[in-house]
């Protein structure tokens, strides 16, 4: 009787150890899928891909145009294949790869394309690939990225194309004017302030002034009425009276040649409330970088629906050739699809031999309507190999439908657990 005591209270010992064992694993398991999920909440949303001769425009969008403080809608302009070629022969370039000019040559002018996308809090990444055709040299202006605008006079629809309340710097010359080297640059209507970074070629090529370091302006742009904006900081931290926000900011600098593929990133983080960005000639490898914290001059931005957007100023006809923003999202119990955009090979000449990686495929692409704005719809001659988009169905679990199949999980076991051990007692008994 007591070897067979002995042997039900071993196999009782034996049980609820591997019990023990099987939820640990059970933990260890939530625990590392619950991480992989956390790092997946970061999706990236290509707005714009005319990379190897594609056209694919990702979400909706607008556009404004400038011409020395007036609104035009010549500009920002979709080139096509059939067309493209305008654009390239400005400086000497048979192609015909597809751009979205933002802004002609002469000096004075701008262009800027605007989107809206959900924010839930966590680091943004606004990156552009983008190119110049013509213009003075040493190359002039270059590009702008807005951030966190609130507009309320205008909005990301049809009605408001080319028709943004807003006003350039020409407008307000003089008056409270930013930085000594910006160009033309357009500041939108919006209810909150939001943040414009320009990557500015002039800066240590063709202007130097004390206290500017770099090719970087960054400005906190407060603009309620779409008319009477203001920047701050102000006076400029580093240029002092007479200027406001960070202008010349940064470390390193460069200049390009037309045709030549320049990769701009430009990322925020509230955690930290920091500004950085890189700017890098893709042909030569220079770039110019900055970093920023914005102290209690700019209050993160709460969770909502902000206004984001690209722009350029005036002398070098700037253009885009790709855009992408990646942004923190809530992960939802869904089965969502995401389509993948079509991918369109285009054989071109080109007497600029340059070799551009396409950046990674986005994570998450929003299914959408066709773009807002097309300025030409055509058939290329060229050889054109097609992928049709492929719509790839895939099941998102949330922290918390693991917690419920842990919990489910862990019911299991006690019951299991329970059974053998009244099976062992009747045993005893």
């Amino acid at each position: 009787m007591l070897s067979s005591y002995r042997v039900m209270s071993t196999k009782t010992r034996l049980i609820t150890i591997v019990s023990a064992i099987l939820i640990a694993v059970m933990l260890v398991i939530v625990g590392v899928t619950t991480k992989a999920q956390a790092s997946q909440t970061n999706a990236q949303v290509v707005i714009l891909n005319l990379l190897n001769g594609q056209q694919y425009f990702g979400v909706p969008h607008v556009y404004q145009g400038d011409n020395d403080g007036s609104p035009t809608n010549s500009w920002p302009v979709y080139l096509g294949p059939n067309n493209a070629g305008q654009y390239w022969s400005l400086a000497g370039i048979s192609s015909n790869q597809p751009v979205l000019e933002l802004v002609p040559a002469p000096k004075l002018f701008a262009g800027a394309m605007f989107w809206s996308e959900a924010y839930s809090g966590g680091p943004v990444k606004i990156t552009i690939i983008g190119t110049f055709s013509n213009g003075p040299s040493p190359v002039a202006d270059g590009y702008e990225i807005y951030l966190f605008l609130t507009p309320t006079t205008w909005g990301v629809s049809p009605k408001y194309n080319y028709s943004i309340s807003y006003i350039s710097t020409p407008a307000w010359e003089g008056l409270t004017y930013p930085s000594p080297v910006e160009g033309d640059v357009i500041y939108p209507q919006s209810s909150t302030s939001y943040l414009i970074i320009q990557w500015d070629p002039w800066w240590q090529t063709a202007a130097t002034q004390s206290g500017a370091t770099g090719q970087w302006n960054v400005w906190i742009v407060s603009n309620p009425s779409g008319n009477n904006p203001s920047i701050s900081p102000n006076p400029s931290p580093n240029l002092g009276s007479g200027y406001a926000g960070w202008d010349g900011i940064g470390t390193g600098y460069f200049q390009s040649n037309p045709g030549d593929r320049i990769n701009i990133t430009v990322t925020y983080d509230p955690s930290t409330n920091t500004l950085s960005g890189v700017a890098t000639d893709l042909n030569t490898g220079q770039s110019a970088s900055f970093t920023l914290y914005l102290a209690n001059y700019f209050t993160p931005p709460t969770s909502g629906n902000y206004v984001f957007g690209v722009g350029a100023a005036t002398r070098s006809g700037w253009a885009l050739l790709y855009v992408a923003m990646t942004t923190s999202i809530k992960p939802t119990p869904l089965t969502t699809s995401t389509t993948t955009p079509a991918t369109v090979t285009v054989t071109t000449t080109t007497t600029v031999t340059s070799t551009v990686t396409s950046p990674v495929t986005t994570t998450v692409i929003s299914t959408v309507t066709s773009p807002i704005t097309t300025t030409v719809t055509s058939t290329t001659t060229s050889t054109v190999t097609t992928t049709s988009p492929v719509t790839v169905t895939t099941t998102v679990f949330t922290t918390s439908s693991i917690i419920q199949t842990m919990i489910i999980a862990l019911i299991i076991i006690i019951v299991v657990l329970a059974a053998a051990l009244v099976t062992v007692t009747i045993r005893r008994r």
